[in-house]
């Protein structure tokens, strides 16, 4: 149970431990967000931000992964929590997020928790570049004052830096973006300071306009 909402997760045949905890607070935070609107969970896993987005009260939800298991725990995890607003999409993120500009979809809220972009240094330009592209599809599909949340877990990669890659990718777009609020990993995952890949997570919670102003 995470934020009054319950889930069964895959121990074994899941990711690590089958569920991610470190995000808790922030989907906390999302969920004050929620209620009323349409939001779009990408790289959803198990459901863990889309379905506390509806159990706050969100419309109509839908989660994107590309692991048939976990579009069958979405499901799964919506049922135990009597929702019935819950859509899935199972594929390719980046494919899934153009197929949905293409039909001229919009949502209110995008979430954005991709698995680590930047594994290693090496990996830095790449890894930042599949960040622009993910933001600047996400904000394609926010209508007017839509929020984008924007997740990363790449140590690699700092919140300056994925702060300055959704600035640059509203401008990519012509949008302009306010940053509301910044989250980092709960406190049961505290951050060592003398080791730094302990301070990995972090999130924007962005409003999007459209157009400069």
């Amino acid at each position: 149970e995470e934020n009054g909402v319950r889930f069964e997760v895959p121990m074994e045949g899941g990711q690590k431990t089958g569920w991610f905890y470190d995000h808790r607070m922030n989907r906390q935070r999302l969920q004050a967000y929620a209620p009323g609107k349409r939001v779009l969970d990408v790289f959803s896993y198990v459901g863990g931000w889309g379905i506390q987005a509806a159990c706050a009260g969100a419309t109509q939800v839908t989660c994107v992964d590309s692991s048939a298991g976990a579009i069958d725990s979405v499901h799964h995890n919506a049922k135990i929590n009597g929702l019935d607003n819950i859509e899935t999409i199972e594929g390719d993120a980046f494919d899934a997020l153009k197929a949905l500009c293409d039909e001229k979809e919009k949502f209110d809220i995008v979430v954005l928790d991709p698995p680590a972009l930047i594994p290693r240094r090496r990996d830095q330009k790449a890894g930042e570049e599949a960040y622009a592209r993910l933001n600047q599809l996400g904000l394609r599909l926010l209508g007017r004052d839509g929020l984008l949340v924007s997740a990363s877990c790449s140590m690699h990669l700092s919140q300056e830096k994925l702060t300055d890659i959704i600035r640059g990718s509203g401008r990519k777009i012509d949008r302009f973006v306010q940053l509301l609020e910044q989250g980092h990993q709960a406190p049961d995952h505290p951050v060592v300071p003398g080791i730094p890949e302990t301070d990995y997570i972090k999130s924007c919670f962005v409003r999007s306009l459209t157009g400069f102003l």
